[in-house]
């Protein structure tokens, strides 16, 4: 956090926590800390896509502690608030976040939470304060908290379903199009005749939660699956399949079935003829949309800017099926020093991009895309002024997307893949007239009253050119 000067597009390890939290049906997160902090995650949740949860904004049961708890302790106002929100918010499981705050001044979380436990009532918590890391941190800590503490708030026997998986790694408002994934990969796993427990969204829920135990595998799409993965294994001996990023395309759910395969017994007959209909749906879809894609010229070069999942799916996708060259590949959920990320991912981008780069800054991220020239940014909203400036169409694919809402579409699978290239086809289409109508309207002198005007344009065009080359 400390290396971000401008714009920084990753919220606080509460604010992950708690966007966790309110996207898992039957649970309610309570907040120990000041009124600001859920309300500011909520501010910066409704300037991006995709809605509001239940719980979210002002209806975020919490203590809203001032300076006499921070002074005295809150400790006896958080049993107050648990207490009084377990008897006016029904809920199937209540989670505690704790925050910068009650950190700091040692607040005794744990304490209050076994008391309400010894009750009876169904209620966990997670220690990750602010302060601690980011919202990726914040997802995965409050996911591995509540699966090592919920067998005993919601007691059920073990019984270990060899058709069942966990899905983890995609993560609630960090993924624009969160939802849509989940449904897409719940989807095709289904398709291999398995059952899945994904947790978020209207096909998860608590239910999820007290069920991960039972499951033959867990899959983490995404680094951030690793942690709540890892505490499965630990204390239920679940497998772990890492996956660097979701799949786009026919060929990489082939690739994630043998991965499969070599984790858990499916059947490969039932595998083959769903990725058989899969492959000819895309190959339908992908011949009709051919002359779009040669007359709009989608092998262009480009950067990619987002998590580093984000980038590895899309890149392995723009360079294998459309043929582009990626100049560079922008990180937004890693720190420069943190050297433990440098790792095996950092090198398969290495074969999809020229340049690494590990920043959330977005005057760093600006000067990235100045000095790279792309013909087309694939980014967030926050590059939108960037590409206004220069002039090159940007596709946007990772958080924030603030002029869209974005409720269940996919950007993976192979939902995902045709509708991003109905995007990408769209907004080129859309640049090319708009690029079209300027010119002409350069040639016949349309709208320019003075020599000083024509002199701006020709500055411009000028501009221009340095960076489109």
């Amino acid at each position: 956090m400390s290396e971000i000067i401008k714009n920084p597009r990753n919220g606080c390890a509460l604010h992950g926590a708690l966007k966790t939290v309110q996207e898992i049906k039957g649970a309610v997160p309570v907040i120990h800390a000041n009124a600001g902090c859920g309300v500011i995650n909520y501010f910066a949740g409704k300037a991006s896509s995709g809605g509001s949860s239940r719980y979210s904004g002002y209806s975020v049961p919490g203590t809203a502690i001032q300076d006499r708890h921070v002074i005295f302790g809150g400790a006896s106002r958080l049993r107050e608030q648990i207490k009084n929100t377990i008897k006016v918010v029904n809920g199937d499981l209540y989670v505690i976040l704790n925050s910068c705050e009650s950190a700091m001044v040692g607040d005794d979380v744990d304490a209050m939470t076994r008391e309400i436990v010894d009750q009876g009532e169904p209620v966990v918590d997670t220690l990750v304060a602010g302060f601690n890391g980011g919202e990726h941190y914040g997802y995965e800590h409050v996911l591995a908290d509540i699966l090592s503490s919920i067998d005993g708030v919601k007691k059920s026997e073990k019984n270990t379903d060899p058709k069942l998986v966990n899905i983890f790694g995609i993560i609630p408002g960090k993924d624009p199009y969160w939802q849509g994934n989940l449904e897409e990969i719940k989807r095709i796993l289904e398709g291999f005749g398995l059952r899945v427990n994904t947790f978020f969204g209207p096909y998860g829920g608590v239910d999820d939660l007290v069920n991960a135990k039972n499951a033959a595998l867990t899959i983490a799409f995404s680094k951030w699956g690793e942690l709540p993965a890892e505490k499965l294994k630990e204390k239920y001996d679940i497998p772990v399949l890492l996956r660097p990023s979701l799949p786009v395309g026919a060929e990489q759910l082939r690739s994630l079935a043998d991965s499969i395969a070599g984790s858990i017994d499916i059947d490969k007959d039932e595998v083959d003829k769903f990725l058989a209909k899969e492959e000819a749906y895309e190959r339908d879809l992908l011949y009709r949309a051919r002359e779009d894609i040669i007359e709009n010229d989608l092998s262009a070069t480009a950067v990619l800017v987002g998590d580093e999942e984000q980038v590895i799916r899309l890149g392995a996708f723009l360079t294998e099926v459309l043929g582009m060259e990626i100049y560079a590949a922008v990180i937004t959920d890693l720190l420069k020093k943190d050297e433990e990320h440098k790792s095996d991912n950092i090198e398969f981008l290495k074969n999809i991009a020229g340049n690494i780069y590990i920043t959330s800054d977005q005057k760093e991220i600006e000067d990235i895309i100045r000095s790279e020239k792309p013909e087309v940014i694939f980014g967030s909203s926050l590059e939108k002024k960037i590409a206004d400036k220069f002039d090159i169409p940007i596709i946007e694919t990772s958080y924030p997307v603030f002029e869209k809402l974005i409720l269940n579409k996919a950007s993976a699978g192979i939902k995902g893949e045709i509708s991003f290239i109905e995007e990408y086809v769209t907004v080129a289409k859309k640049f090319k007239a708009e690029k079209k109508s300027k010119l002409l309207s350069y040639i016949k002198g349309e709208g320019r009253e003075s020599s000083a005007e024509t002199s701006q344009t020709v500055r411009n065009v000028r501009k221009l050119s340095l960076v489109t080359g």
